[in-house]
Parts: structure tokens; C-alpha cells; sequence
């Protein structure tokens, strides 16, 4: 039975999306000797936060995933090509060409991530090393702090909402932050947060104008997190007692078979189908017990032949209690009087 009909579906119901979420990660691929390093690819649709799947022009959340051997844009270029939406992001180059003017049949729209955006400072002001950091976490907290309360409304009704009590804040902050980045020097680490943020400040302000977009892209990350987890599973599974078959990128697929990259596609991998009946005994199992019990009687001949008188130490292994206080080898009832 073949997944691929489920697995076009899937892949249809998310291109069909008027906003989607975009994330890559590296996972451990096997390889002929070794393991190395493939990207893998998350592309999810969750509509939930503007109200769907019960208002028109939405649908349930599904993702995406699919492997590639390098880290290349043009396997989402690949993906993506002839969609046109939003599409929300970190800012990796990759997706560069995705959001050129000159791209058929159109652009798409770069949505920012101010999860990734507020990193930067989170990470300077959670180690105490700079005020201006700290004011930056607070600011950027008070906008996620408003989007908590208009999730899974209407897009109509977000856009509301932002327009009358994010947009002042928005403007405030782009103030104030072009205000101390001109007193930084340009090689400090809170001048980079700053500027991290300003080179990119139409994506991050995008939210302002569509209240489809999301404050970030967690979506995508924890889709990706859980899938890549799962993979390095599938990978540690897949690689007991097999191999690559003569080397070259391969990654999980089918009933635990060794597949060769193909590009777009689902990752996943069945449960591996018993190798006998369940509850029924190895078919060896009989002549192995008997032969570890002749072993076993063996044994204990020679240490009878070889044996002194018995003593306190030989009734049992030394064992030390919790406390660091040698135990007795025997239970107490059954000490020797």
C-alpha cells in the first residue's frame, strides 16, 4: 500500500494556504562508514491563530517535511514554485530568492520572526549585560503580550487591535532603536540585535498591515523540532545492523527500508513488521537454555572441587548500604544462629 496519494493531498492542502510557515534544520543522515550531516525541511499550515478552520478561506493545520542533502535554497524554491502568499521565516538567505520582485508568477511575502528577533537581546539581558537590552526584551514582550489576547480571533478583528495599540508601539520602538544604535559601536553585541532587527523592519512590521500574520514563527520550529527528534530515532533504529548500501544520502522511508533522496516528499517510516508471531519463542531458545544449564553445572563442580571452608565471604558479594556502611550478605531471617 502506497502513502503517496496521502502525501499529495497533505502536500496540496498546505500549498493551498494564503499564509504558510517555513523552517530547515540539519539532521544526521547515514552515510557509507559514517554519519553526516542532510537539512531537513518543514513547511506548515496553521490558519488557528486568525480564527480557522471555522471561518471561510481556512483549513485544518497539516505540515510538510522533506530532506535534502545540502542546505540550498533551491529545494524550497523547488517546493514553493508557482505559490504566492505569506510566508513567515527566520532570515536565512536561502530564502532569499523567494521574495525577489522578479520571481514568476510573483513574490512572496516575507513575514519576520520576532521570536528570533528578540533572541539576540533576551540572550544579552538574561546574562545581565546591558540595559539597553533589557528595555529591548520589555518592549518586544509587550507586543507578544497583546497578540496572547487577540489569538483565534478574526483576521479583521486582529487588525483591529493592532492598529490601535501595537502600531504606536511599533513606532516607538523603531525610534528608540535607531536612537541607541547610532551611540553603539557597530562590533558590540547589542548593536547587532539592533541591527539584526532594522535591516529587516519591513518583514517584522508586516504584521501591522495583514492580521493573518503571526509575531512568529513558532509554528514551523516546533513542527520541525518533533519531526527532526523522531528522524534521529528512525536514523539510530535504521542503522542497527544495516548499512547505506554502497554509501550516498539516505534517510528513513517506508517499512524501514533505505531510500534515496527524493525531493519534495513526506519523511516517515511504518513500523517495522515482526520477524515472528508475537509471544512465540526464539527457535533456538530450547537448545540454548540447555546449554547455558550444563554450563552453569559445570561451573559450580569446579568451585566445589576448588573450595575451602566456608567463611563469612564467600556466603555472598560485599554490597554497601546508602549510608556507606558494608551490608550483610544475607537477609536478616536468614542469618545462621
Amino acid at each position: 500500500m502506497s502513502l503517496q496519494p496521502l502525501t499529495a493531498a497533505i502536500e496540496a492542502h498546505v500549498r493551498a494556504a494564503a499564509r504558510i510557515h517555513a523552517d530547515e534544520t540539519p539532521v544526521p543522515v547515514l552515510a557509507k562508514g559514517k554519519t553526516k550531516e542532510g537539512r531537513l525541511w518543514t513547511v506548515v499550515r496553521d490558519d488557528r491563530p486568525f480564527g480557522g478552520p471555522h471561518l471561510d478561506g481556512t483549513g485544518p493545520p497539516a505540515a510538510v517535511f522533506f530532506y535534502s542533502p545540502d542546505r540550498s535554497g533551491v529545494h524550497a524554491e523547488r517546493f514553493l514554485a508557482g505559490w504566492i502568499g505569506i510566508m513567515q521565516a527566520d532570515a536565512f538567505s536561502g530564502f532569499g530568492r523567494l521574495y525577489k520582485s522578479d520571481r514568476r508568477p510573483g513574490p512572496i511575502t516575507e513575514a519576520g520572526c520576532w521570536a528570533h528577533g528578540r533572541r539576540g537581546f533576551f540572550e544579552l539581558a538574561e546574562l545581565q549585560q546591558g540595559p539597553i537590552a533589557i528595555e529591548a526584551v520589555k518592549r518586544i514582550d509587550a507586543l507578544f503580550a497583546i497578540e496572547r489576547e487577540i489569538n483565534g480571533a478574526s483576521a479583521e478583528q486582529r487588525l483591529a487591535v493592532r492598529n490601535q495599540r501595537s502600531r504606536p508601539l511599533i513606532l516607538d520602538l523603531e525610534a528608540w532603536l535607531r536612537d541607541q544604535y547610532a551611540r553603539l559601536s557597530a562590533k558590540s553585541k547589542t548593536a547587532k540585535a539592533i541591527d539584526y532587527l532594522l535591516k529587516r523592519w519591513t518583514a517584522f512590521t508586516c504584521f501591522l498591515d495583514d492580521g493573518r500574520v503571526c509575531l512568529s514563527n513558532n509554528a514551523a520550529e516546533r513542527a520541525t523540532r518533533y519531526r527532526r527528534r523522531k528522524t534521529q530515532l528512525d536514523l539510530r533504529r535504521l542503522g542497527r545492523g544495516r548499512s547505506s548500501r554502497g554509501g550516498g544520502d539516505v534517510h528513513p522511508d517506508r517499512d524501514g527500508e533505505v531510500e534515496r533522496h527524493r525531493s519534495p516528499r513526506l519523511v516517515g517510516l511504518r513500523p517495522r513488521p515482526p520477524s515472528r508471531p508475537p509471544h512465540q519463542p526464539h527457535p533456538r531458545a530450547a537448545a540454548l537454555e540447555l546449554a547455558g544449564t550444563r554450563a552453569n553445572q559445570h561451573r559450580r563442580i569446579a568451585a566445589h572441587n576448588c573450595a575451602g571452608p566456608a567463611t563469612h565471604s564467600s556466603r555472598g558479594p560485599r554490597r554497601m548500604g546508602t549510608d556507606g556502611i558494608e551490608e550483610s550478605p544475607f537477609k536478616p531471617e536468614t542469618i545462621p544462629g
